[in-house]
């Protein structure tokens, strides 16, 4: 992990969880710039921006905290992009990967489309993992048939 601060807010980068997706690049590139040294310059936006962005971070490489001292709003930090959101908000759902088998999901879930459709609503579902699925993104148990085997 690495930091990034000033006196108001607290950059925390977990470089190993980016998929690089770009959202933070896209959003606030006057802060997040891979072409600049270090690539997040904490000192080119308003606290408020930069934690707005990182409540965007789609993959939690990005997340903040406040310093001691800071003057943003307390209740501005408590997004899901907060260093400590989950010791606040504890998980509701859970994701299991079976062994060379699909993504196990427990708990209240809603898988959205492409077009921003509901799919499926409820509480288990299996999720595709090998991509040879016919009724992706959730499992058909094709994969067997196919002989998919990442997990030995």
């Amino acid at each position: 992990m690495k930091e990034y601060k000033n006196d108001h807010v607290i950059v925390h980068w977990f470089p190993e969880l980016c998929a690089h997706p770009g959202t933070c690049l896209r959003l606030l590139p006057e802060v997040f710039n891979l072409k600049q040294r270090p690539w997040v310059n904490v000192n080119a936006a308003k606290p408020e921006e930069i934690i707005s962005t990182i409540d965007k971070c789609p993959t939690g490489a990005l997340r903040y905290s406040l310093p001691e001292g800071s003057d943003v709003d307390v209740k501005l930090a408590q997004g899901v992009g907060s260093i400590n959101y989950e010791k606040f908000n504890p998980a509701t759902v859970k994701i299991r990967v079976k062994a060379n088998g699909p993504l196990i999901i427990e708990g209240p879930t809603e898988v959205i489309g492409l077009e921003g459709e509901t799919l499926k609503e409820g509480s288990r579902m299996a999720l595709c993992r090998c991509g040879f699925s016919k009724n992706r993104p959730f499992c058909d148990g094709v994969h067997k048939q196919q002989g998919w085997k990442p997990d030995m």
